[in-house]
């Protein structure tokens, strides 16, 4: 199903280097959710080593909750992550049919929980969908789930399985063949931990739609929101509060502050050759490492194992510090939560009314466990990932060495030959590739440039990158949103703000987003964290339920719009903007 160019190049004018086969049986696919796991052009290394294991993982997990039943999949070929156009996607025809088997739920309360309103194709019910047995597998979960009053184990388990991978990692002077049989060894360490979290998002959203469907059924959908609201302890939001922490230390400190008025290029060499002399360097620089050591795994696009993190790319972060140190109000996230409470008992005193018998019961059970799985579904996210950051060092080793041969020193572009049949080649003769890599890299920058589709339904709709390219030139030509022009999206998070928008579509280049002004993305994964707490409010074109966008708003308490598209295209930068994250929606107020 999954074809991979070799060195000779194949027909790089018209489609990506992988691709795959979209599945007669469940052919309805989504960038919705997986856009945020994987926004950027999917490589090689990252799709045998990483994806194939993830694939196998979630189906495990499936299984496991008693959604998967057998003749769901005609082979062992990805389906539910699959690869079109340049992208990962995900299967929303199979996703949907945890909504089919499991009691109380829909494919529309999926939908939501996952990818959003979006105007997906509709659900069409096909022989073998329902399936009594698997009904039955998955009450038993949920009923479990519901009952959950703690971290659930699998947290634990997932921390342990990172400590370990880490631990076995060898030194970075280490032969070839050794750091080749470590990054081998990767699907093998992440499997398990992806399976963790699999298990623990089914759950999530399970618990999250039973909140939802509560919330339909007294005619208020928009206050899911509220019920959901702050979960507490969110290993997303760590990010932004530790950050925080140390930006309040930076406005306090003039010497440090001085550093960081020159800009951050260069910033931790300069500020160490004062270590010794300046106490509130020293501290500085000491908080900086603890974050790296704690955090630094984590960056954007960060599933993707060619790409850039805090540890190996730190000016990520400092950017962040350098926007919340500019800030002249409180930006502590606990000051923003203080109504979060109140509002939250609100809602349940609107919807409970609507919910009888059992029903009521799971109800009441499921305010509790949502925060508990919420924290779950982040913490075996971030421990997955974390499994990845060793495995990231050691590429990049491998990369650094080949380029002293001649190689490309790029790790994306070395990405793009396959990790096992190419990458082993390539070490010992790096000229010999020299071609495929021109050839390939000028096919992933021609993909960069261009927005994926966001529904895939046929093999027919598998564009070729002109075609992706002609519809990007079409979007260009959308119009600039005018003022007193209403955009629509999904409420993420409640509250109403105002601010003038700033379009930042890389955390990294966000050195214009002043405090106070409303962030306004493509789509936001933990890379994108420290940027909230300076904002007014955040507004993102993709997003849903349990998105990362809206998991994290809610942790800090800020207004959040998702699902407006076009929104980085369509608000004009640095229009006074009102967000209004109860009612999802987005007003222009002047140009």
């Amino acid at each position: 199903m999954i074809g991979l160019l070799g060195t000779a190049g194949g027909t790089m004018g018209t489609s990506w280097i992988i691709e795959g086969t979209v599945d007669d049986r469940w052919p309805i696919n989504t960038r919705g959710n997986v856009g945020e796991v994987f926004p950027e052009v999917l490589t090689p290394l990252s799709y045998r080593l990483g994806v194939i294991a993830a694939e196998r993982a979630w189906r495990d997990a499936y299984a496991e909750l008693g959604v998967a039943v057998k003749g769901d999949f005609a082979d062992e070929d990805p389906v539910i992550i699959g690869l079109y156009g340049g992208y990962a996607y995900l299967n929303l025809s199979y996703l949907r049919i945890l909504g089919v088997r499991a009691p109380g739920s829909s494919p529309e309360a999926i939908d939501v929980a996952f990818f959003g309103e979006g105007d997906p194709p509709p659900y069409e019910p096909r022989k073998g969908d329902r399936n009594l047995g698997s009904t039955l597998r998955i009450l038993r979960s949920v009923l479990g789930a519901l009952g959950t009053k703690a971290l659930p184990a699998m947290v634990a388990d997932s921390v342990a399985r990172a400590d370990a991978h880490r631990a076995a990692c060898p030194p970075l002077d280490a032969p070839d063949e050794d750091l080749l049989a470590y990054l081998h060894a990767f699907p093998k360490a992440f499997g398990p931990a992806f399976h963790n979290h699999m298990l623990s998002s089914g759950l999530a959203s399970i618990v999250a739609g039973a909140l939802a469907d509560a919330c339909a059924a007294a005619g208020q959908p928009g206050l899911v929101t509220h019920l959901l609201g702050s979960a507490g302890n969110v290993r997303s939001a760590e990010y932004a509060q530790d950050l925080y922490a140390i930006a309040r230390t930076v406005r306090e400190q003039p010497s440090v502050a001085s550093a960081f008025d020159d800009g951050v290029d260069g910033l931790l060499d300069r500020l160490a050759a004062r270590r010794d002399e300046d106490p509130a360097v020293a501290t500085f620089l000491d908080d900086f490492a603890g974050f790296t050591s704690n955090h630094g795994h984590r960056g954007p696009n960060d599933w993707e194992l060619s790409s850039r993190n805090w540890e190996n790319t730190p000016e990520l972060a400092l950017v962040a510090i350098d926007r919340m140190r500019m800030a002249d109000h409180d930006l502590d996230p606990s000051a923003r939560l203080t109504d979060d409470g109140a509002r939250r008992e609100a809602a349940v005193a609107v919807v409970r009314p609507h919910v009888k018998g059992l029903d009521r019961r799971n109800f009441d059970k499921a305010l509790t466990a949502t925060g508990w799985w919420a924290q779950a579904r982040e913490a075996t996210r971030d421990r997955a990932i974390r499994i990845g950051a060793p495995t990231k060092q050691v590429y990049r080793e491998l990369v650094r060495r080949a380029a002293e041969k001649g190689g490309d020193p790029d790790p994306v572009r070395v990405a793009l030959l396959d990790p096992l049949d190419e990458l082993p080649d390539y070490l010992v003769d790096p000229s010999a590739f020299a071609d495929v890599l021109a050839k390939r890299g000028a096919l992933f920058d021609r993909y960069a440039a261009v927005e994926p589709r966001f529904f895939i339904t046929n093999q027919d709709e598998v564009p070729t990158i002109e075609e992706l390219e002609a519809e990007q030139a079409a979007r260009s030509a959308d119009a600039i949103a005018r003022p007193g022009e209403v955009l629509t999206g999904a409420a993420g998070c409640q509250g109403v703000a105002r601010g003038r928008a700033r379009i930042v579509m890389d955390p990294a280049d966000a050195l214009d987003l002043e405090p106070g002004e409303v962030l306004v993305a493509p789509i936001t994964d933990p890379a994108w964290t420290p940027l909230f707490l300076p904002s007014a409010a955040v507004v993102v074109d993709v997003g849903a339920l349990m998105s990362h966008a809206v998991i994290v708003s809610r942790e800090l308490g800020i207004p959040c719009v998702v699902s407006v598209d076009g929104a980085t295209r369509r608000i004009p930068d640095g229009a006074l903007v009102e967000v209004d994250g109860t009612a999802g929606t987005v007003t222009v107020l002047d140009g």
